[in-house]
């Protein structure tokens, strides 16, 4: 029973990461056509993202920064390259190509991060699991169906490169399960600001110094906050959920983050999903039920 009510308790954070998650690719190109760059983009919902993680740090869990000396190298890489410049990535690709494009080659973590888990901490994948996983890569390619493929050489670079980060934070993740999920998200915000104000006003500097920034409207920062709150509870949530399962289960019950945008694009877009789209919609649903219940967890 103790089990079965931590296998819940991981189902639960990852579900709700996965529709935290959902939202992001819509508040991207509102953040853009808002006049915000994409490397100040992302450092001013860091920003944002690290207030929420301080309060829920000193305030509400009241927990103590308490890391092994022979993690810090594991930690700066999962901060550095599997948080920080992730999201960058993930802005970049979204931005630049065509969100169907961005987002099936993004979601390619969920069969890397398995690859990874196998080889790097030795995860068992068994049938269940690897059913699941093609599965997975079916549903990817009938739910975006990807085209346009002149358009993925800035933005389907950086997707990719999103998806190896994504990929890299789950399994490294792993690797530090005794740093709570609190703590990692204090770290991971906090370094997250730093590196992104560096790049940005090394590469933007125009929008800090030459008057951009003043011109963005309250709506724009409304929803940069909501942004950066939503970035945290998501990260949050997904780091939660990794603590009940391997990188297995965790990435594909993670993919269901597509079917929310689905339901979302239905209900604010009027997008209304065809037969293709209904049925990978459908393939994820499997594939997440199999390796709950048969997975290795």
């Amino acid at each position: 029973m103790k089990e079965l009510s931590k296998q819940r308790r991981g189902v639960f954070f990852l579900l709700l990461s996965a529709f935290l998650y959902s939202i992001m690719p819509v508040l991207i190109r509102i953040l853009g056509k808002g006049g915000i760059p994409p490397i100040s983009q992302v450092f001013l919902r860091y920003v944002f993202a690290f207030l929420s993680a301080s309060m829920y740090f000193f305030i509400v869990s009241r927990a103590k920064i308490n890391i092994n000396r022979k993690d810090v190298l594991t930690l700066l890489i999962i901060t550095i390259f599997g948080y920080a410049l992730t999201n960058l990535a993930f802005t970049y690709g979204i931005l630049y190509t065509q969100v169907g494009n961005a987002l099936f080659l993004f979601y390619s973590y969920a069969i890397i991060a398995p690859i990874l888990g196998f080889f790097l901490l030795k995860d068992k994948i068994n049938t269940t699991n690897i059913i699941s996983l093609i599965l997975s890569f079916i549903s990817l390619v009938l739910l975006f169906q990807p085209n346009a493929f002149p358009t993925w050489k800035v933005g389907g670079f950086f997707a990719i490169l999103a998806a190896v980060g994504q990929s890299v934070y789950l399994i490294l993740r792993k690797k530090l399960s005794k740093i709570p999920a609190s703590t990692m998200m204090l770290i991971n915000t906090f370094v997250g600001v730093v590196v992104l104000a560096g790049l940005g006003l090394f590469f933007e500097n125009k929008f800090y110094f030459q008057g951009g920034i003043n011109q963005i409207s309250t709506k724009t920062w409304i929803a940069t906050m909501l942004f950066g709150i939503d970035n945290f509870l998501a990260w949050f949530t997904m780091t939660k959920g990794f603590e009940y399962f391997k990188a297995t289960t965790g990435s594909i019950i993670l993919l269901s983050e597509l079917i929310f945008g689905i339901v979302f694009a239905f209900l604010f877009f009027s997008e209304i999903p065809t037969v293709v789209t209904l049925v990978g919609g459908v393939l994820i649903l499997i594939s997440a039920s199999l390796v709950i219940i048969k997975g290795e967890n």
